[in-house]
């Protein structure tokens, strides 16, 4: 009897330390960077005006992700910097959180426009599989085959891209099927919106995409099938074989 009452006290002993540990997982902040798009650099400000597009809301988009909880950095990127040297800003960010004690599947990297090329470039430079990344308005497969041609390697970590079908900038863009090899470090879903927007879609926080992103960042480790829930009307690309 005394063994049996030790076995069950050391069972309660382990799903209490494993439900603190959730706990204190849920607890921990979500990090979260954003990267704006060209026009923010180009311009030197937060609210750039577009003559078709209307403003680029920085500061609205920054605020949002924080009224959802995140510890968000988005920074206005120096006039002059090129792709690759804001991908190894990214880096070097992420590398800081990493070694200041955050999991890695609490980080989440979010790019728009120019931000989302930095935001593959720097998937493919961390090459971490629990990082968490969300681009918009580029062409994922595409992205793929030319960071494979230059850089020898594909992106890595759990991968979220939304674009537009109307706008330009990332289209034709054939729809995303995944033939990495196997064991590749990433995970990818791509999301087609109707907006008409254009590339504009991504100037503000609009809730078809901020509520994805917003899902994917929170997405639980070790649950890569896990997808974000579509907006109603927004087909997922791999289902249109026409695009």
């Amino acid at each position: 009897m005394r063994k049996a009452g030790l076995r069950w006290t050391v069972v309660a002993v382990l799903m209490a330390g494993a439900t603190t540990g959730a706990a204190d997982d849920a607890r921990r902040p979500h990090h979260l960077i954003y990267l704006h798009g060209r026009i923010v650099q180009e311009q030197q400000s937060a609210r750039p005006l577009h003559p078709q597009f209307g403003f680029y809301e920085l500061e609205q988009i920054l605020g949002a992700f924080r009224d959802r909880g995140f510890v968000v950095s988005g920074e206005i990127r120096p006039k002059q910097a090129s792709v690759s040297d804001s991908a190894e800003r990214v880096v070097e960010q992420v590398r800081q959180l990493l070694a200041s004690g955050v999991p890695a599947d609490h980080v989440t990297v979010v790019g728009g426009s120019m931000g989302a090329a930095i935001a593959f470039l720097a998937s493919v430079r961390l090459q971490n599989p629990d990082l968490r990344f969300c681009v918009l308005g580029a062409c994922l497969s595409e992205t793929v085959r030319g960071l494979l041609a230059d850089e020898g390697k594909a992106p890595s970590g759990h991968l979220l891209s939304i674009r537009q079908a109307s706008d330009k900038s990332s289209s034709p863009c054939p729809s995303w099927r995944d033939d990495l090899a196997a064991g590749s470090p990433l995970v990818a879903r791509e999301i087609v919106l109707d907006t008409g927007l254009r590339h504009g879609f991504l100037y503000r926080p609009l809730p078809e995409w901020l509520d994805p992103v917003v899902e994917w960042a929170h997405a639980a480790s070790g649950h890569p099938a896990a997808e974000p829930s579509l907006p109603p009307d927004a087909p997922r690309a791999a289902a249109d074989p026409e695009r």
